[in-house]
């Protein structure tokens, strides 16, 4: 199990509630002013596609195998964009607490980074330790610890070299020499998803740059050009996955350096799923279950679905349908349309902000489940307040 990761993300996550938005609470300040400051997000576009989201999926909570563990997902999942939601509007208007939220960030990272770098290069007992494995396990145990971890570090670095950037001083050499010190982490960890998110998110943040320095019309032409591209690159790779089953999976079209032949496999197969569940899905975070999804594969010692199908716009058209993937996709690009108005108006952080959306999305296409908590937790937590910085923060 991976722990190292989702503990790094819940552990921001409670401490960024439980300092500010709770203590907010406890030292009686004015709820309903925090309620308001938040309200105006309720009425965006990004808002209402979340919302038909919500409501295509609720088709697939009455026809899922397992309607509770499904139903919980649904749930909570707003409860965490809800909490968000609060934290953004509690941040947009208080300076101070927000910058202190990015310190902590800052020194939270750094603290991690070197947690992992010691545990994958001098000493395993050390992760061992803090994630109560036991101070004597070996270095393949430590790194199967740190896989998520690393995966988190290589999302984040976007935000921590901007952090430690506008810093000055020491800082910025650390900003300059961080991502080299996630990228050693991830090559530690033997994580090849790590080095391509840390690689996505350094180039979200050249692609900002040029967007800054081209002129609106030229810069819509770039970001058109750029979405064809993603959708007929992602179409090219799912037309090009073997036939399943097979007794024996041979003649891969991509090798295996670029697309693990065992996760070519689970996306044919959640490929062919879809196909059956076109309209409303199976219901929310239910893909495992499928009929033979835990049949073992003999050429790889693996299911046909372990866990879920390692890329979440399958996932979420498995699971929930073709009109909830359409919501999902319009609500990521009103969300980028907004990251795009941030750069023109040259906000601070929006380079970082872009950078971050650009790791975290590219994360999703080859790693984790989109429904795990502590993603989505990191996922919103980062992004309110990433979009609560303005022009004096």
């Amino acid at each position: 199990m991976t722990v190292a990761g989702p503990s790094y993300a819940i552990a921001f996550f409670i401490m960024i509630t439980g300092t500010f938005l709770l203590a907010s609470v406890f030292l009686k300040q004015d709820i309903n002013a925090i309620l308001s400051e938040s309200s105006p997000t309720l009425r965006s576009p990004t808002s209402v596609a979340t919302a038909m989201f919500f409501a295509f999926s609720l088709v697939g909570l009455f026809i899922s195998d397992a309607p509770i563990r499904s139903i919980s997902v649904w749930f909570r999942t707003i409860l965490y964009i809800a909490v968000a939601v609060l934290i953004w509007g509690y941040f947009s208007s208080r300076k101070f607490e927000l910058q202190l939220a990015f310190y902590f960030l800052l020194l939270m990272s750094l603290f991690a980074g070197t947690v992992a770098l010691i545990s994958l290069y001098a000493w395993p007992g050390l992760i061992g330790f803090l994630t109560l494995q036991g101070f004597d396990i070996p270095l393949t145990t430590a790194r199967l610890a740190l896989k998520s971890h690393c995966v988190v570090m290589s999302c984040l670095v976007p935000i921590v070299c901007w952090l430690a950037w506008i810093r000055g001083g020491i800082w910025r050499a650390f900003s300059i020499a961080y991502p080299a010190f996630v990228y050693i982490i991830g090559v530690g960890a033997n994580k090849q998803a790590a080095s391509i998110t840390l690689f996505c998110g350094l180039a979200g943040m050249l692609f900002a740059v040029l967007l800054r320095k081209l002129s609106g019309k030229s810069a819509m032409l770039v970001l058109l050009s750029c979405g064809f591209l993603a959708v007929a690159l992602v179409s090219f790779v799912f037309l090009k996955l073997p036939n399943v089953p097979q007794d024996l999976y041979a003649n891969f079209y991509f090798p295996k350096s670029a697309i693990d032949y065992h996760r070519q496999v689970i996306w044919a197969f959640t490929l062919n799923n879809i196909i059956e569940n076109l309209w409303f899905g199976i219901g929310l975070n239910t893909s495992n279950f499928l009929p033979h999804a835990d049949v073992i594969i003999p050429q790889f010692n693996q299911e046909y679905i372990p866990s879920h199908p390692h890329n979440f716009l399958l996932e979420i058209w498995l699971e929930s349908g073709i009109f909830a993937l359409i919501a999902v996709l319009a609500g990521i690009g009103t969300m980028l349309w907004s990251i795009y108005q941030r750069l023109r108006a040259d906000t601070p952080g929006s380079v970082a902000l872009t950078g971050y959306f650009a790791a975290f999305w590219s994360a999703n296409m080859y790693n984790f489940s989109f429904w795990s908590s502590w993603w989505l937790i990191l996922f919103t937590v980062c992004m309110a307040m990433l979009f609560a910085t303005k022009q004096n923060t």
